[in-house]
Formats: C-alpha cells, structure tokens, sequence
C-alpha cells in the first residue's frame, strides 16, 4: 500500500496501528484492525490485485473475496470500512475520496455476508455497528478530537453503553429517547455493564460531555424527538452523574440482589421486591446508613432495576 509520493515505502500496519491512531477507533474497531490489515493484505495478493496503489477497483475486487477467505465473526466484518478508511486516511492518498466511496460501496454486501449471527445476537451487532457509525461522525467534532488518548476512549465507552442500553436494553429508537428513561439506565444498570478497569473517576468525569455530544449530534441528524428536554437533564444532574459510581454502594446493591435470587424473589414483582429490599435495609442498618447518607438522586428502587440489566451474557457481548 503505497503513499501519495511514488518514491515513498508503503506504510505497514505496525507504522498505522500506533496509540495515537488506535484511539480514534472505536473498541470494537481497535480489537480487530491488525487482523483486518493483515487479512486484507493477503486477500489483494491472493486475487492478485496487489499492483501499484490501491484504487477503487481493488477495494471493490478485495473486499468482495474478503468473506471467502477469512473465519471471523460478525463484529470483524462491522469494523472491516472504518478500519480501512482510517488506514487510507492516515497515508493520505491522493485519491482517498475515490477509495472511501468503493468502502462505502462495499460494506452492505460486506457486512450482510456475516449477518448470519442468530436473533439477539445478530441484533445487538447490528446496534453496535450503527453506534460506531455515531461515534466515527463525533470522532470528527474538534471538542472531542481534541480529547486526550484515554479520554477518547472514555467517551466512546460511554456513548456506546448508553445508546446499547436504550437500544438494547429499552427496545427504544432515538427519536423516543425521554429523560425517564434516560434517568433509569444512568442510575441503574449503566456501570454494571462497564468492564471493572472502566470504572474510574475519569470516565465518569466525562459523562455528561458524552451525553451532551451524543444528543447534539442526533438532534442535528433529526433523530431525536426530545432533545431540549434530555439536554436539560444532563445539565440538572451534572454532579449526580460524575459521582454516581461508588464502589461500596456497587457491593451493597450486589448483595442485596444475590440474597434477592436465593430468596428467589421475582424481579418483575414490584411489591415484592420492595418488601425484600425493606426487610433487607432493616437488617443491615448500619451499612444502610453509611451508603444513604450522600444525597445522590439514587434511591433504592432505581438501583433495584439493575437487576435486570446486569446480565454476564450482554457484558461478555460487548467485548467481542
């Protein structure tokens, strides 16, 4: 893969794949790019259309014998075009446009090749592939291209756990997105799903800037009916969101919904629930004091809806 320049060497994927690059992609992007670049690669030369500089054609040639040659699962060929187009990007070629449209040409068929996952699963990738479409358009933005490394993948974790939890987790599209359901995931099962090395105060610190990124740039795309009133909220509940996460108060809820599951109380069972997590309070009052002390907007019945949410299975499918 060559450069502009006809003299220089082609960039390697060790020379593209640096900290800097890999954290303008997303998680999922970043898990598969070195297989991506090596694959496709192989692939050009097998069906010999490694000569000269890469051109439309190529792409289309490449791409297209790409799901003939390669065992990877659906989330691969999801991160197949961004991982591509950020490569070509970095090496700034002088026909770059021309090869993003042949990437852009080519995804559907790429990507629907794959989409052989069954039900859930398939329908979760699918929502990881339009959330890292979002996050590819913000990426863009100067306020978030100017955040640092880790930051970066702050935000990005942030953005994808929220809209995979109304998505997912809600069967809700943007445009009916509404501040009770945004309050209920965010004091709810919003950390459970983030992996232990992403709870920390820097990621939290962050979250009302990513929620505020996110519903400004699907309220520009017309995909979002209450932006006003979502926006609001984020600015109401700034200190409630960048304090939520308290790893005693984690520990305390994790209890009480293990012993919750041996008393085999139904978690659907309002009534009853609360009449466990009552019983529960009162025989551990003084931890209980310790954790309701600090006012954070949380109360027990939101966090009890973690329950639900806290699957292993979704936290596993997100780290594929």
């Amino acid at each position: 893969m060559e450069r502009t320049d006809s003299t220089a060497e082609p960039m390697t994927p060790a020379e593209f794949l640096t900290p800097q690059r890999l954290a303008r992609l997303s998680a999922n992007q970043q898990k598969y790019a070195a297989a991506i670049l090596d694959d496709v690669q192989r692939v050009r030369e097998t069906v010999k259309l490694a000569k000269g500089s890469w051109t439309p054609q190529q792409v289309a040639g490449t791409l297209a014998a790409l799901p003939t040659m390669v065992d990877q699962p659906h989330l691969y060929f999801v991160a197949v075009v961004p991982v591509l187009a950020a490569y070509f990007k970095a090496q700034k070629l002088a026909n770059l446009a021309d090869l993003e449209a042949a990437l852009k040409a080519a995804r559907p068929e790429l990507v629907e090749k794959h989409g052989d996952a069954a039900g859930e699963q398939q329908a979760y990738e699918g929502v990881v592939a339009l959330v890292e479409d979002w996050v590819e358009a913000m990426v863009a933005q100067p306020d978030v291209a100017n955040l640092s490394q880790t930051d970066l993948q702050h935000f990005i974790t942030i953005v994808h756990t929220t809209a995979e939890l109304m998505i997912t987790g809600k069967h809700l599209q943007p445009s009916d997105w509404d501040v009770k359901t945004l309050n209920e995931i965010m004091f709810g099962p919003f950390t459970h799903l983030l992996d232990e090395a992403d709870r920390v105060p820097a990621l939290f610190n962050l979250v009302p800037f990513a929620l505020t990124t996110l519903f400004d740039y699907l309220a520009a795309q017309s995909k979002l009916t209450h932006a006003t009133e979502l926006q609001d909220w984020v600015g109401s509940h700034h200190t409630a969101l960048v304090t939520m996460y308290d790893p005693k108060l984690e520990n305390f809820f994790e209890d009480l919904t293990t012993a919750m599951q041996r008393a085999n109380v139904d978690a659907d069972d309002h009534d009853a629930v609360d009449a466990f997590t009552q019983d529960y309070l009162r025989a551990h009052p003084t931890e209980s004091r310790e954790l309701f002390t600090a006012d954070r907007q949380l109360t027990h019945k939101k966090h009890i809806k973690q329950i639900k949410y806290s699957q292993k299975k979704r936290r596993k499918r997100r780290r594929r």
